[in-house]
């Protein structure tokens, strides 16, 4: 039986997800909604963009937006929808499957939808990059560039061990990416590999890039990694696993509402929520309580966690 104040589920399956769940659940996934007593329209994108196409008709209003597939997925249906009147929700098919994580989402499709069948409303903050809406997280430099690489060879099914070997070669290659952030207008760092602004303290598998933060706190938690030795990449790369970079102290971390983001050069990836998505100079904000999600009854926002050095 219904018990929200919605009566109609879009359901956005990307086939092209890293995990190829879509195809073989997209079916089953509709039919478990519709047994529910909600009225189902279901898509299957076509193409870059679809899911935010999509997202943003005016059949939406008033609707639960389900992005079945991975966060690229469901970031452009964060960015389609109307978050004033539609409440989304996921349900994991990608690669990292960053936000499900967060939100103790079930792997198997069928699984995740009796959750969110059984779950609750709750208000999380949404990020902002350059005008774009993001959930999770951002990077720029070295994971960035790691992104674009795994990405550019796109077409198959992919897991976070295709990572693995992008990483390895973008620590090897030493390429200077000359990053530099300012929060609230004041210089954070300079001379940065890698920056990483995140709503959630979800990253990717077990690691953190920042891991005190929670995505109910109005902030945004930054994390500044500067130019390293290959041992020191490991030892931090070490405390990503451990949840602890924010106590490094070759760590710059902060939290902010604004932060910028430039390079000395002009070549310097940034990504959105795992997906490539241009290059610096990026501005970022926070807009607090933005979007009701659907999540599963055991979700509890993390609270921030102490900068405790």
């Amino acid at each position: 039986m219904r018990r929200f104040d919605f009566e109609r589920v879009l359901l956005v399956g990307n086939p092209t997800s890293g995990s190829r769940k879509v195809g073989r659940w997209f079916d089953a996934v509709a039919q478990e909604f519709n047994r529910a007593g909600f009225w189902v329209e279901e898509l299957v994108t076509q193409f870059a963009g679809h899911g935010r196409q999509s997202a943003n008709s005016h059949g939406c209003r008033h609707a639960l937006v389900v992005a079945f597939g991975g966060d690229g997925t469901f970031n452009e249906v964060l960015n389609g929808a109307d978050l004033e009147s539609s409440t989304l929700a996921v349900i994991p098919a990608g690669t990292g499957n960053v936000l499900a994580n967060e939100l103790g989402m079930a792997g198997h499709p069928l699984r995740a939808v009796r959750q969110l069948l059984r779950g609750r409303l709750v208000r999380l903050d949404v990020g902002l990059c350059n005008g774009r809406r993001f959930i999770c997280i951002f990077g720029a430099g070295l994971d960035a560039a790691v992104v674009r690489m795994v990405h550019a060879r796109r077409g198959r099914r992919l897991t976070q061990l295709h990572y693995v070997p992008h990483a390895v070669r973008a620590a090897l290659e030493r390429v200077p990416w000359r990053i530099a952030v300012e929060t609230h207008g004041e210089v954070l760092a300079e001379e940065l590999d890698q920056v990483n602004v995140g709503n959630t303290h979800s990253y990717g598998g077990p690691m953190e890039m920042t891991p005190a933060a929670g995505p109910a706190d109005g902030l945004l938690d930054v994390m500044c990694m500067p130019r390293l030795g290959l041992a020191d990449v490991a030892r931090l790369t070490a405390c990503g696993f451990l949840r602890s970079l924010h106590r490094m102290p070759a760590v710059a971390y902060e939290r902010a509402v604004r932060v910028r983001v430039t390079a000395a050069r002009d070549d310097v990836p940034y990504q959105i929520d795992g997906e490539a998505a241009g290059v610096l100079p990026a501005e970022l904000s926070i807009e607090p309580r933005a979007a009701r999600l659907l999540v599963p009854a055991a979700f509890r926002p993390r609270r921030a966690l102490p900068l405790l050095r």
